[in-house]
């Protein structure tokens, strides 16, 4: 996430590691990492069928009952608020998730999936504007992503 290091506080790990956390533990400042970590890491959105921006599993009873009311209080509801880069696509600002995300991405397509071009462009062009990769290592991915 950009590097930053949060303090594993029990109100903190609850919200991320349990499915029915006690929202009423967690600190204000609990909270406001939560939500961060969720929009920093793209968690929380994705793209539907026809690549339209949307809120995962909008009816789980975590996003119901712990992240909409968080979102809520932060108005972060509202998908405008989101940083997006390309056709719509959210991207984490940690290269290293962003590798990882390529290397699925890469990997998927290899295997016939054909709906990928415009997320794995955008994850290269911010690894190359970011200094991550070489160009020449661009480059490499450009061209195997052509044929």
């Amino acid at each position: 996430m950009g590097g930053k290091i949060y303090k594993g506080t029990p109100g903190l790990l609850d919200l991320i590691s349990m499915d029915k956390p006690k929202i009423e533990d967690a600190t204000k400042t609990d909270k406001d990492n939560y939500l961060e970590m969720l929009k920093e890491t793209g968690a929380l959105y994705g793209l539907d069928k026809n690549g339209k921006l949307k809120i995962k599993a909008p009816s789980s009873k975590k996003y119901r009952n712990v992240i909409k009311p968080l979102c809520d209080e932060k108005k972060l509801q509202r998908l405008e608020e989101l940083e997006t880069l390309g056709q719509g696509i959210i991207l984490p600002s940690d290269p290293n998730a962003m590798c990882e995300r390529l290397e699925l991405l890469m990997a998927s397509k290899q295997a016939g999936n054909t709906g990928l071009r415009n997320e794995i462009v955008s994850i290269c062009d911010e690894l190359l504007r970011q200094k991550f990769v070489s160009h020449d290592a661009y480059k490499n991915v450009m061209l195997t992503l052509n044929k």
